[in-house]
């Protein structure tokens, strides 16, 4: 790499980012990028790796294409940054004509440093010539794995994106994943039609993550326990949205300090409880595996399942939340065998049967009263419960069935709940101010709106109501009022945010009995879920590999000696313990303690290697907890 090249992206880490050094791997494959290859990263959650393209990406100039299957995910790269001064814009299938038409036209005009796009928007072949319109200079593929059929989140609108290579010949594409097995990775060279390439893989070893499997009947006082002992952030992952809130009322009933988060709260409720447990406010966050994505807490202590995942590559994505500070964390999994059986019913409704797919269709259809042989790009707010109980349909089988249609590209099924409220000033600035004079009701309104959001009069910015109202002393129900008849008046475009996913038709409809599917690929795709669910049954019953080491086997590396810490290697060194144990016993036999006291008396001695002596001591009763002080029992 020249010496100039070297200076460049260093300047550009320390400028934006503030950082003095890369994290491992991270500058040889910006390094590679650079130099013109297409480069595939394999780096765990929390590697770093978007700052493997954003680089990049500013050393070349032009914009950089960003693809990404998650809305929250991209709208939150994209305010951040926004915030370090950098121009970039997320279009969707959730937005508008007028939305994309503006993002598109900021872009042609050379205005936008990085374009994020789903990869539905692929799928439209106006887009596509658009696009080679632009100046692009890199396409990045985040969460790449979704490409492969052999992966455990296929989206068939990611073979698109090979496509649009033809557009631009000369210009190298990244493909960037936390989870890919071998034969994932090279499905993923083959389908992006990689030329010069260079693979880069980070080992998923996580030294300082202690993987933890207990078969428990009483997980919420097993969870209490863990709390308790091990202390810090932490994040519990529950199967549905009744679940988490009936978890955090537990806790706080318990003096937790605990937030529920799930697709069903409001934007600014979500934001709110999000922001309090990335600011330590709240110690603990329950949640549906909705939450996580795209935040980078680094003193997160420990991440516990309360239910079965349905794959070791979701597993190792939410697990991998915790310890990313370098510093010891648990990554614990509470089951029984009811999540066993749980876990299998959930496989059985993941793959209607196909003629209840076809039902769905013409459901949907019927519902939204689209006739056949129209429909194509029709874009509809989907309340899955109303729809269900208008025909009497079981929502994980529509839901399940809707995947598969899109699948086969009749639907796109965007989970837009996620997507926060957007505003654009579309008039002059003077019709503007004609409009307030005229309208002084709306004068404290507009003056909020123009002091608390730059860039109204460019491009889409993301609002919140709550804020406005706070600002121009009016109620939330007021503002959004007041902004849907500036939205008619043509002053501003506004988007309010939809509590419901997105439901596209991505093709006209046609006669259910003409729709297709291929049994091949229905049968494929059924037997690779079938072999995901397997070794993650695997993974919980098994009592003789190391749990790092199971999972390191799963993602082909072999090379690894156990870890010494998870349940598995802890079980077969029993006598370990013993001394471990007295030294615990002595040491509260002298005075009660708190967890952060004993760490402080106990200081000589790793944590990680006397709290399961503790743990223990506590199962046998032979020391109890009163308001979270330890003391022996008598």
């Amino acid at each position: 790499m020249g010496a100039n090249i070297k200076q460049d992206i260093y300047f550009q880490l320390k400028k934006y980012w503030g950082f003095n050094a890369f994290r491992p791997l991270q500058e040889e494959i910006i390094t590679s990028v650079l130099s013109g290859n297409d480069t595939l990263a394999l780096l765990p959650t929390g590697g770093g790796k978007s700052i493997c393209f954003q680089i990049p990406g500013l050393v070349l100039g032009g914009t950089t294409l960003v693809v990404s299957p998650l809305i929250a995910l991209m709208n939150d790269q994209v305010e951040n940054l926004k915030k370090k001064g950098l121009s970039a814009v997320a279009i969707s299938s959730a937005m508008n004509f007028r939305q994309i038409d503006t993002a598109m036209n900021n872009a042609a005009l050379g205005h936008v440093q990085f374009l994020y796009v789903s990869p539905e928007r692929l799928q439209n072949e106006d887009f596509r010539q658009q696009l080679s319109y632009l100046p692009i200079t890199l396409i990045a593929v985040d969460e790449a794995h979704c490409i492969s059929q052999w992966g455990y989140d296929f989206r068939p609108s990611y073979l698109k994106i090979a496509e649009i290579r033809s557009f631009f010949n000369s210009v190298p594409v990244i493909a960037l994943t936390a989870s890919a097995t071998k034969k994932v990775s090279e499905d993923i060279k083959q389908q992006l039609q990689f030329r010069q390439e260079a693979v880069f893989r980070q080992s998923f070893n996580r030294s300082n993550l202690r993987y933890v499997v207990q078969n428990e009947d009483d997980k919420a006082g097993r969870l209490l326990k863990l709390i308790q002992n091990v202390g810090g952030s932490g994040i519990v992952y529950a199967r549905n949205r009744k679940r988490t809130e009936e978890l955090t009322k537990f806790l706080l009933s318990q003096s937790i300090s605990c937030g529920t988060y799930h697709a069903g709260l409001k934007p600014d409720d979500r934001k709110l409880i999000q922001q309090n447990w990335i600011d330590n406010k709240v110690q603990v966050i329950c949640a549906t595996n909705a939450f996580g994505m795209g935040i980078d807490k680094p003193d997160v202590r420990f991440v516990v399942h309360l239910d079965l995942p349905d794959s070791p590559e979701a597993y190792f994505q939410e697990a991998g939340r915790a310890g990313r500070d370098g510093k010891p964390a648990y990554a614990t999994i509470l089951f029984n065998n009811n999540d066993i059986d749980r876990l299998e019913e959930n496989f059985k409704l993941a793959f209607p049967d196909i003629d209840y797919i076809r039902q769905t269709y013409t459901a949907v259809c019927n519902y939204y009263q689209v006739a056949i042989g129209s429909g194509q790009g029709l874009s509809v707010d989907f309340d899955i419960e109303a729809f269900c109980k208008s025909y009497n349909l079981h929502p994980v089988l529509v839901f399940n069935s809707l995947k598969f249609l899109e699948k086969e590209n009749y639907l796109a099924f965007i989970d837009n709940s996620f997507e926060p409220s957007k505003c654009m000033i579309i008039s002059g600035k003077d019709d503007l101010y004609n409009y307030q004079i005229k309208h002084s009701n709306y004068e404290n309104l507009i003056k909020a709106l123009l002091r608390s959001y730059g860039g109204l009069f460019e491009n889409y910015v993301f609002i919140s109501e709550r804020d406005l109202a706070y600002r121009s002393k009016m109620s939330v129900v007021q503002v959004k009022e007041l902004l849907h008849v500036l939205d008619q008046a043509q002053i501003v475009s506004y988007a309010p945010q939809s509590v419901y996913p997105k439901l596209i038709f991505t093709e006209n409809r046609v006669n259910t009995k003409y729709i297709e599917f291929n049994k091949e690929h229905y049968a494929f795709l059924k037997e690779q879920a079938r072999h995901r669910i397997d070794a993650m049954l695997d993974y919980v019953s098994q009592t003789e590999t190391c749990r790092q080491v199971s999972l390191l086997q799963y993602f082909n590396e072999f090379n690894y000696a156990p870890c010494g810490y998870c349940d598995v290697c802890l079980q077969h060194k029993p006598k370990d313990r013993e001394p471990l144990k007295k030294l615990v016993l002595q040491t509260l036999k002298t005075t009660p303690m708190s967890l952060e006291q004993l760490k402080q008396t106990l200081s000589a001695y790793p944590a990680a290697s006397w709290i399961p002596a503790l743990n223990e001591l506590i199962d046998t009763n032979q020391v109890k907890t009163n308001e979270a002080i330890f003391y022996v029992a008598s």
